[in-house]
C-alpha cells in the first residue's frame, strides 16, 4: 500500500524528533553515569540539551501533534455558539492562529540570520547554537501552513464537532485505526 506524500513528508519530520529523544536520554544518562562513577560529568550537556536536543524535540512536536490531532483544543466558549456559526468561528480562530504563526516566522527567521552573524554559541561553550534557531521559522511556517489548511477543512465541513476540532492534514486511514485502537 502506498503512503500520500504528506504522510511520508511527515515521517521524514518525526524522524529527526525521535532521534534527538533518544540522543538528550543517552547523553544525559552518560552524564549522570560520568557524574556519579568517574566523579566528572561530561562537558556541555546541560548545553547541548537547552539549545539542540529540546528545542528539536519540541518544536518538531508541536508539527507532528498538529499534524495528528493530538494536541489539546480550549472549547470552553466555541461550544456554546450556534450550530450554524460554528465552523465560521473556528475557521477565523485558525485564521487568526495561522497569521501568529506566519508573524513568528517572519520575526524568528530574522532573529536567525541575527543569530548567524554573531555565531551565536550556547552559554560560556563553544557549542554552536546558531544552527537550530533556524528550525524556529521552519516549524512556525509549517505550523501556519497547517493552520489555513484546517482553516479550508473546516469552512468546506458543514458538520464541525462540538471542539472544532478536525485534524489540519487528514491522516491515512489505516494510521488513524492504529492510533484509536492503541488508546
Amino acid at each position: 500500500m502506498t503512503t500520500p506524500a504528506g504522510e511520508r513528508l511527515f515521517k521524514i519530520v518525526e524522524i529527526p524528533a525521535v532521534v534527538g529523544l533518544f540522543a538528550m536520554m543517552v547523553h544525559t544518562v552518560a552524564n549522570a553515569f560520568s557524574r556519579t562513577v568517574f566523579g566528572e560529568p561530561i562537558t556541555g550537556t546541560l548545553e547541548r540539551v537547552q539549545y539542540w536536543y529540546m528545542p528539536l524535540v519540541v518544536l518538531l512536536g508541536f508539527v507532528i501533534a498538529m499534524h495528528r490531532g493530538e494536541h489539546v483544543w480550549a472549547d470552553m466558549f466555541f461550544t456554546r455558539f450556534p450550530r450554524a456559526s460554528k465552523r465560521y468561528v473556528a475557521a477565523g480562530a485558525s485564521i487568526v492562529c495561522a497569521a501568529v504563526c506566519i508573524l513568528a516566522a517572519v520575526y524568528s527567521f530574522a532573529h536567525a540570520q541575527h543569530n548567524r552573524a554573531i555565531e551565536l554559541t550556547a552559554g560560556l561553550t563553544d557549542i554552536a547554537a546558531w544552527p537550530l534557531t533556524y528550525l524556529v521559522p521552519i516549524t512556525f511556517a509549517i505550523f501556519g501552513t497547517q493552520y489555513l489548511v484546517l482553516t479550508s477543512k473546516q469552512l468546506r465541513n458543514k458538520e464541525i464537532d462540538d471542539a472544532g476540532s478536525a485534524v489540519a492534514v487528514e491522516p491515512e486511514a489505516a494510521t488513524t485505526a492504529e492510533t484509536e485502537t492503541a488508546r
